[in-house]
């Protein structure tokens, strides 16, 4: 098949979780792609959580979630999206028979082809599934249910105390660093996911973080939800054995170089 992207073009992707998936993480959903040039997409986005009829909703609060989750938008999308929607598709090993495993996220994208309607199905699905939350992450922004993403590190020591400024938009997919309130520097957007994973793979305890902004010796990081973390105080190693607090310290001694 021709896997060039074809302006104007619809596009149609459809997402369910792993069938082992619980509720009420196990979702579905459906993405329309109206792309009219190489810079305008219209997406029509709708997404429905299973199951959450069986939990109660003190249960859903507890893992983060509220009864009506469920969410659909229609919209505009920042052009860069189908620069990305169109590498993805040329890059990827495409079957047009329909493949199904319980571990396994199911994807589907329908297109049309020789002026028909087709659907084909991507192999490598854990790329796929990626992009996607990023891209849904994206038009969460985009429609103003989320912020785009910002962490601050603060380091006090005797002498002086150094402030990184992280803020990263999925909308527009771009990363800067501002370090001392000083001019931004752009980041490469792979190192977002990088800088994520080594930070809250440590625990954070928010019954021990401050409201206030920190002012005494030590190490801290805000996220947005208002409280400031001490490393080794509210920032905690995740296992007795693990290394995660001297990694967050070295990786933002690194950035701030």
């Amino acid at each position: 098949m021709d896997k060039n992207l074809q302006i104007p073009g619809l596009y149609t992707i459809r997402f369910q979780t792993a069938p082992v998936v619980p509720a009420p993480f196990s979702h579905f959903y459906t993405l329309e792609m109206d792309i009219a040039s190489e810079t305008s997409v219209d997406v029509d986005f709708s997404i429905t959580y299973n199951d959450r009829e069986e939990l109660s909703e003190d249960d859903l609060l507890d893992e983060g979630f509220s009864p009506d989750d469920d969410y659909e938008w229609k919209g505009n999308v920042p052009g860069v999206w189908i620069d990305e929607f169109r590498e993805i598709l040329g890059s990827s090993k495409i079957i047009r028979k329909r493949e199904e495993s319980e571990f396994e996220d199911f994807i589907e994208i329908e297109l049309d082809e020789q002026e028909k309607r087709v659907t084909i199905y991507p192999v490598d699905k854990e790329r796929w599934s990626y992009f996607l939350q990023e891209f849904m992450q994206a038009i969460f922004e985009t429609a103003g249910r989320e912020k785009p993403f910002e962490l601050t590190y603060v380091d006090i020591d005797a002498d002086h105390k150094t402030v990184i400024d992280l803020k990263a938009s999925f909308a527009k997919k771009e990363f800067t660093l501002i370090k001392n309130s000083g001019t931004a520097r752009k980041l490469d957007w792979n190192q977002l996911q990088k800088i994520m994973d080594t930070v809250y793979k440590a625990e954070f305890v928010p019954d021990n973080a401050s409201e206030s902004k920190p002012t005494k010796r030590g190490k801290y990081i805000t996220a947005g939800d208002g409280l400031w973390y001490q490393l080794g105080v509210a920032v905690l190693e995740s296992t007795s054995k693990s290394k995660d607090l001297p990694k967050i310290e070295a990786l933002f001694n690194a950035l701030s170089k």
